[in-house]
């Protein structure tokens, strides 16, 4: 049993009560109670007292799509790449070229950075080839996660990246039944690349095994600019005629839509994972073409997702809010859209319903699971604190990340990372990083003379 006493604390319950001198009690993976310090009352005596009188306490946050394997060569494209030449020449030579330790390590990465940042649940937009090495490397994490795993059947790349529809459903079959037979914190979901590269077969087959298996499907759609040569323009009401628009459905980027396309969203619960970094480093638009402030008005989930270590470079769900906060302001001419209530909620409790979760995670409250970030007060940009969320939103930044606590464990304990040698992932990631540039037949360039 934990308690953290006299905190500042972010319920996000659904009073959206914030205590100024709250307490929170975890009784193993489960919060015991929230409340103002003086009603919150240990049937027992706790194995750990926190003193909050310097902290402000939060839900954990939920990403709602991540690259994971992206992570070990994050930073190698640079910005004259064209974004349609991405793939074809960048990643998925890299991808080829990716060992299990590659994709391991990838992950802990990954993990490491989101820890830290207050990210306590993920979820993974597809694991090249070895989800059993990338479930073992969050399961040492401690975190909680949504895994998939690369798919695809239009597109051919290297002989190890081709999938026949049946093969491609027949490995998401195999991974399912692995991953969610393993009773902890990882999870399996079909997870389809998109952009063009899937068929109504599989896209039926995707949504079928969730159905089957009880759990959520995603895919990529609608990312690029239409002028751009993508396949990526599967229209809503296409999907919706294939009957796979569902409330376990995910959708990532959904920048192109129309009211029709809202009204189907919603009609339909479809969740929305919004990639705000992501998009405006691959000029998706987002200033003058997405509609998420429209999305959330008319009642849907939307939630947001890091992408890539070269799309978003950074799992930094704080950056995240902070960008989507502001960006939606200034596109409409108008300081009342995406208010830091509303943007909290997307890092939160409408993760975790994009997630399934809703009801386990994304808030502060009894019975739910003890997944809570702890930030440290004494930083500059939590003072003074007059608005928590506005710190929160607009000042804050993974340097004050104190502790993280995931299903009652605290894995990041006063700046100490408490489940992995952070060292020794760092210095193995500068060796398999170069190492997986090199077996692509791709360079490390530099606009700048780097000198060794």
């Amino acid at each position: 049993m934990i308690l953290i006493e006299h905190a500042t604390v972010v319920t996000v319950d659904p009073g959206r009560r914030i205590y100024a001198d709250g307490s929170v009690l975890t009784d193993g993976n489960r919060i015991l109670q929230v409340g103002p310090a003086a009603e919150v009352r240990p049937p027992r005596e706790p194995d750990r007292f926190i003193d909050g009188r310097r902290l402000v306490v939060t839900p954990g946050f939920v990403d709602t799509h991540v690259h994971l394997s992206e992570h070990l060569n994050r930073g190698l494209l640079l910005d004259d790449i064209p974004v349609d030449r991405y793939l074809p020449d960048w990643l998925i030579p890299l991808y080829a070229a990716m060992t299990a330790e590659d994709e391991q390590h990838a992950a802990l990465l990954a993990g490491i950075e989101m820890i830290r940042t207050g990210t306590t649940t993920f979820c993974e937009a597809g694991t090249l080839f070895d989800t059993t090495a990338v479930a073992e490397a969050v399961e040492r994490l401690g975190m909680r996660a949504i895994l998939g795993r690369w798919t695809w059947d239009l597109q051919s790349g290297p002989d190890r990246m081709r999938q026949s529809t049946a093969e491609a459903l027949a490995a998401n079959e195999a991974m399912l039944a692995e991953l969610n037979g393993r009773g902890g914190l990882v999870r399996g979901w079909p997870l389809l690349l998109g952009f063009g590269t899937c068929s109504e077969a599989l896209i039926r087959g995707a949504k079928a095994l969730a159905d089957r298996h009880g759990v959520g499907w995603g895919m990529m759609h609608l990312a690029s600019h239409p002028s751009r040569r993508t396949r990526d323009r599967i229209p809503l009401a296409t999907l919706d005629g294939w009957g796979v628009l569902a409330p376990n459905a995910k959708l990532s980027h959904m920048v192109y839509l129309d009211d029709a396309d809202i009204a189907r969203l919603v009609r339909r619960g479809v969740k929305i994972s919004h990639c705000p970094t992501a998009g405006l480093k691959h000029t998706k638009g987002l200033a003058a073409h997405a509609r998420v402030p429209e999305m959330i008005r008319e009642g849907v989930c939307v939630s947001l997702g890091g992408d890539s270590g070269n799309g978003s470079n950074h799992f930094d769900m704080l950056r995240m809010m902070y960008l989507v906060a502001n960006i939606y302001k200034d596109a409409r001419l108008d300081v009342r859209v995406m208010p830091p209530e509303t943007v909290l909620e997307m890092a939160t409790i409408r993760g975790a319903e994009a997630l399934l979760m809703e009801r386990e995670i994304g808030s502060l409250e009894p019975g739910k699971r003890a997944d809570l970030v702890c930030f440290d007060r004494d930083a500059p940009e939590w003072r003074p604190l007059l608005n928590p969320l506005n710190n929160l939103v607009y000042a804050a930044s993974g340097a004050s990340v104190r502790s993280v606590m995931i299903d009652g464990r605290l894995v990041l304990d006063e700046g100490r990372l408490t489940t992995v040698d952070e060292r020794a992932v760092y210095e193995r990631v500068e060796t398999l990083a170069r190492e997986q540039v090199r077996r692509a037949g791709l360079t490390v360039e530099s606009k700048w003379p780097l000198v060794p």
